[in-house]
């Protein structure tokens, strides 16, 4: 029987989100914290307990705490509702591993899934993730799927093009007659992290809490770092950070844009080298509202910003649960 509301939960890498949504992917309530899998996994692995059940109710225990978190004035027990998960949860690293989808995948259709249940019988709809020869994802091919079943992009979307997902891995996924064909991971979000927050760069690097993008010094550190990338030597560059500390060049808060700068700008020079992109063949940035403006720098400082479409963040936001409202109908289809 086909619920009126579902549980959405979206468990990245480094951030879990749960939403309470209807049949039309309108979002009631939801919660969001910065336990991602990894660290939850790191606190697992503490346990010293290879029982793969044991593994998988610890994971579902958290899932279910959140649920109390959730703000709502509906008249039923939500913990009781089907629960779609997709993510970092359904790998090597979550509540359980599942094989991927091969490529070529259909963005048009939805992917596989596994169903298991909570002991109050409420359904737990697992999204297996795709792959590749040679790369894969998990969680973005829901997020994809979400995005062309979302009406207002029935005219956006195009047959072929590159969508771009940034994150801790960073996806670049090539799609053709709506169709998977190649994925790309650039662990750009990773490797800011670990440079800003380890090891010897690190103490060449300061970051006040509030976005200060709109300094022309730091939107000029930025700008530079673009610059840097185009010649290839990212290893090199990576030390300037340094460099640009000790001889004055830069400030740390400045250094902060220009190793952000360097970093995204070598995610995307490829394209630029390659002359990938054309107007049959679009650029597609999916993103929060609070990257636009750093991704459209760097697209206008190596030149790709005629080929290149913003989806409005709202719609991207949706994406994630239009995805897996998508996978959920499926599964009711299936009982």
């Amino acid at each position: 029987m086909q619920a009126e509301y579902i549980l959405c939960c979206d468990w990245g890498t480094t951030s879990f989100r749960l939403r309470l949504t209807n049949l039309k992917a309108e979002v009631i309530a939801e919660t969001h914290a910065e336990n991602g899998i990894l660290s939850h996994y790191n606190s697992w692995q503490s346990r010293n307990d290879e029982n793969p059940e044991h593994r998988f109710d610890y994971y579902l225990q958290y899932i279910q705490s959140q649920m109390g978190e959730i703000p709502h004035n509906l008249e039923i027990d939500i913990a009781t509702l089907p629960l779609v998960i997709s993510g970092m949860a359904i790998s090597s690293i979550g509540m359980m591993n599942l094989p991927y989808e091969n490529l070529p995948f259909s963005v048009a259709s939805t992917t596989g899934f596994e169903c298991r249940f909570q002991q109050n019988g409420a359904p737990i709809i697992l999204v297996t993730g795709v792959c590749s020869a040679d790369d894969l994802m998990r969680g973005e091919e829901t997020q994809l799927i979400g995005l062309y079943h979302t009406p207002e992009l029935n005219n956006v979307l195009p047959d072929k093009g590159i969508f771009v997902l940034p994150g801790t891995h960073s996806k670049h996924i090539s799609v053709n007659d709506k169709n998977i064909i190649s994925i790309k991971t650039f662990i750009t979000g990773e490797l800011f992290h670990i440079l800003r927050g380890h090891g010897t760069l690190s103490k060449s690097i300061a970051f006040l809490q509030e976005d200060r993008n709109a300094n022309p010094e730091n939107q000029s550190a930025f700008i530079k770092g673009i610059h840097d990338s185009k010649d290839g030597s990212l290893l090199n560059h990576l030390f300037q950070v340094r460099v640009n500390d000790i001889l004055n060049k830069l400030n740390k808060e400045q250094n902060f844009y220009y190793l952000s700068g360097l970093l995204i700008g070598s995610e995307f020079d490829y394209l630029k080298k390659g002359n990938i992109l054309s107007a049959t063949n679009k650029l597609m940035v999916c993103c929060s509202s609070n990257l636009i403006s750093y991704y459209t720098i760097v697209l206008k400082e190596l030149g790709l910003m005629e080929d290149a479409i913003f989806i409005a963040p709202t719609l991207f936001d949706k994406a994630t649960v239009v995805g897996q409202l998508t996978v959920y109908k499926k599964y009711i289809q299936t009982i």
